[in-house]
């Protein structure tokens, strides 16, 4: 795979904070004689401006071993965000997916082993049902989610 990681993100809520989040993922760990520790995807840097937007973020999303959701409710209201989410979803594992929680509020109902998606805002409804269990790989980044995440994993 040429990307550790796929960025999905709304571009008006995260605009500011996914190339943060960019930055920080490949400078961690990185050996002093490399570049980058990991190359992640990002569309705003990583697509030239071009007609055939779809195939090349297509393209980024083959060649991407994880996928790194920034979860608001922009992101959950968002058609590229959803289209993203799709592909990933026909084509791996929602175990490679991580969500990071910028805004909004997210629910697990553990008797359904899904989201209350009554209180769920943060989430494309494309991931309805498609967790097992509740996701393990959340981080809370911006707002207290008022998630039952653990205490280590809010940045």
């Amino acid at each position: 795979m040429i990307y550790g990681a796929f960025i999905s993100y709304s571009h008006a809520a995260d605009g500011r904070l996914a190339p943060a989040i960019q930055s920080a993922l490949q400078r961690f760990a990185k050996p002093w004689y490399r570049l980058r520790a990991v190359r992640i995807f990002r569309d705003q840097t990583s697509l030239a401006a071009t007609p055939a937007l779809w195939p090349s973020i297509e393209k980024a999303l083959a060649e991407s071993d994880y996928f790194l959701l920034m979860a608001s409710p922009e992101a959950a209201r968002s058609k590229w965000v959803a289209r993203e989410i799709e592909w990933w979803l026909k084509n791996r594992s929602v175990d490679r997916i991580f969500v990071l929680i910028t805004d909004g509020d997210l629910a697990w109902d553990a008797a359904r082993s899904d989201f209350d998606w009554q209180q769920t805002t943060a989430l494309p409804i494309a991931l309805r049902g498609q967790f097992r269990d509740e996701p393990p790989r959340r981080l809370a980044l911006g707002k207290d989610t008022g998630s039952s995440c653990a205490p280590q994993c809010a940045l």
